[in-house]
């Protein structure tokens, strides 16, 4: 859907001219000489030169131990350096585009960030494009797949794609099927992405995956499911944030099936615990006005407003009764 690689990562070709001039014999014979002269200095100048270059590309042995020891930014370094005489090396595009990938898993959202994602998308997919030997095809497939995710949602279905390529291949991390339900829930095939959920919860539960899950059964409108796991989430999730969304979605869930104490104490538990939610006390109004406590659904408006001012849905109800 997307193309993986970007301008910048052009490379410019030199170019030259063809064309054709009249030279007397004479003239013609002297730049022969100088031509030949020329060549005796400059060849073994290119020679040298290039000696050198191959010089700066690190073995493929030191590169594995620096990458066995966690050093990333050896590993970086050393793959960047032997990309610039060996452009074309499947060893030295994967590791570097695993090495920028890991890389940018330590870094907060940033411009380098970004950058080393990209590098890692461009010669990931290079080196599977090379055409040359690759033997850990699966992981870079893996890792590519994962690298596109962190991209963002233009680019889940590449994600998706090499994820599944690399299971394919004989290779899935403990996470494959994590991700893989997340790219599919970001790309609203919510059937697809419970699938991989329900395999990913039985190898490890975790907060966020827990809460993904939910989201995507209700979308599917399995609410028993759906309320299943996020009571699971309000009692055992260390996530405040996946806690706090839970007992929202929780509370909606009641709000609709006119549940209206049970909402009541699912958006006052938010409160308990997070004082200034402006959109639980929105809530809680909401609850009093179906309640028939004007007053109170009032109070709570304005709590709203007085916590974030430019709540919107708040001042829109109490504007209506004013």
């Amino acid at each position: 859907m997307k193309n993986s690689t970007r301008a910048f990562w052009s490379r410019g070709r030199l170019r030259t001219g063809h064309g054709s001039r009249l030279i007397p014999i004479a003239i013609a014979a002297v730049a022969v000489a100088i031509l030949a002269l020329v060549a005796v200095i400059v060849i073994p100048s290119s020679a040298a030169e290039m000696s050198k270059n191959r010089a700066k590309a690190y073995s493929k042995s030191k590169i594995l131990d620096a990458w066995k020891q966690g050093d990333k930014v050896s590993t970086l370094d050393m793959t960047r350096a032997s990309l610039e005489t060996f452009p074309l090396d499947p060893f030295y595009l994967s590791f570097d585009g695993i090495a920028a990938y890991y890389a940018s898993s330590e870094k907060p959202e940033s411009d380098e960030k970004q950058n080393l994602l990209d590098e890692a998308v461009f010669n990931l997919r290079k080196a599977i494009a090379s055409g040359g030997k690759l033997p850990v095809k699966a992981q870079v497939e893996y890792v590519l797949g994962k690298a596109y995710f962190q991209k963002g949602l233009p680019w889940y279905d590449l994600a998706a794609k090499y994820l599944e390529k690399a299971k394919t291949d004989g290779y899935e991390g403990k996470d494959s099927e994590q991700y893989l339900g997340l790219s599919f829930a970001g790309m609203q095939n919510h059937e697809e992405a419970v699938k991989h959920f329900e395999i990913a919860l039985k190898q490890e539960s975790t907060d966020v995956l827990i809460l993904s899950a939910a989201i995507s059964y209700k979308e599917l409108g399995n609410l028993e499911k759906t309320e299943e796991l996020l009571s699971k989430a309000t009692a055992s999730a260390t996530d405040a944030v996946v806690v706090q969304k839970a007992r929202f979605m929780l509370g909606d869930m009641a709000m609709q099936s006119g549940e209206l104490s049970k909402a009541q104490s699912l958006y006052q538990s938010i409160i308990d615990t997070d004082p200034r939610s402006a959109e639980a006390w929105y809530r809680l109004g909401l609850v009093s006005e179906a309640l028939k406590d004007p007053i109170k659904a009032r109070a709570e408006w304005r709590k709203a407003t007085a916590i974030d001012p430019n709540h919107i849905e708040a001042r829109k109800k109490l504007a209506d009764r004013l």
